[in-house]
């Protein structure tokens, strides 16, 4: 005969972290957080094996004094003596399973709202944001430029630390946490070396699972401004359209202008352009321009084209 069987619950393990129970025949209900398991020993003696049971039935190979529990249910275990002979069931021990706490992080990136012409600093925003019950930790952020960005500088973040690699044009921010709720934000001083779009991304990750991959990204377009080349002016001292005037070539550190007449004859030729072309001592037509201007990157960019004069 055995005596009144009971259970004791040692330990339990969760990323290498022991925390110890007292011993007791009488358990309150054991809850494990997700990934933990919680170790259950047999309070008797004189026991040849044992056997444990889940939900009321028997556990295949589960025939030691301890049995390691890593997932919910109601647990007992019955002693067996070497002839066979079993004693009663011990009291049930029951084991929930905490609901996993999960971070939902989240980047939103966004461009200035005005008008940018290449060759003029601008700015980017990365803002990230922690949407989940849990704490998102080891945030990283990757920010590639595109071709016709050029870095001019990363502000100080508010959290974490941010590197660039000119290698692969990669902006790297690494923020330690963010609590359930809590946001940061980073800005980035670009410049455009072109004109056009520029379509530029950046990525969110953190070590935890999130359950919402889909704003992990963000994409911002941004129109780049370029300079404007008229089809036409009319140098008749009116005071008004009286050169060839191309918008917003200021903002170039160098330009040069080759104007040509129809028979491939240049006419008119200026390195440092400042816009005063009137076709002085020309006639009235159609004439071949060639403009060239230095971008942010240090390259020529070349507009070629044909402005007619008209008096």
């Amino acid at each position: 005969m055995f005596s009144k069987l009971g259970i004791t619950a040692l330990s339990v393990l969760l990323f290498c972290t022991v925390a110890c129970f007292a011993q007791s025949n009488v358990l309150l209900p054991i809850s494990l957080k997700q990934g933990s398991t919680v170790k259950l020993r047999a309070n008797a003696t004189g026991a040849d094996s044992y056997q444990w049971f889940r939900n009321g039935e028997a556990i295949a190979g589960a025939t030691l004094r301890d049995y390691v529990v890593s997932g919910a249910g109601n647990y007992s275990v019955i002693t067996l003596s070497l002839g066979g002979c079993s004693g009663d069931p011990s009291d049930e021990v029951i084991v929930t399973m905490q609901t996993a706490v999960s971070a939902d992080i989240s980047i939103v990136k966004r461009s200035e709202i005005r008008q940018v012409m290449n060759n003029e600093a601008f700015k980017y925003t990365l803002l990230v944001r922690n949407n989940g019950q849990g704490d998102a930790t080891n945030i990283t952020v990757s920010d590639a430029l595109p071709e016709n960005l050029v870095l001019v500088s990363v502000d100080a973040p508010g959290s974490g630390t941010t590197k660039y690699d000119q290698s692969t044009r990669t902006i790297s921010w690494n923020i330690p946490a963010l609590a359930n709720g809590q946001f940061i934000d980073l800005v980035i001083n670009v410049k455009a070396t072109k004109a056009g779009k520029v379509v530029n991304s950046a990525t969110v990750t953190i070590s935890e699972v999130d359950p919402n991959p889909s704003n992990n990204t963000s994409t911002d377009t941004k129109e780049i401004i370029g300079i404007k080349i008229p089809n036409v002016f009319t140098p008749n001292g009116d005071g008004k359209n009286e050169t060839f005037f191309v918008e917003r070539l200021e903002s170039y550190s160098e330009n040069q202008l080759t104007i040509i007449n129809r028979w491939g004859s240049t006419v008119y030729e200026k390195s440092g352009y400042l816009n005063d072309w009137t076709a002085d001592g020309l006639v009235d037509g159609t004439y071949f321009y060639v403009l060239k201007v230095k971008n942010a990157a240090s390259e020529w960019e070349e507009f070629k084209g044909y402005v007619t004069v008209i008096r």
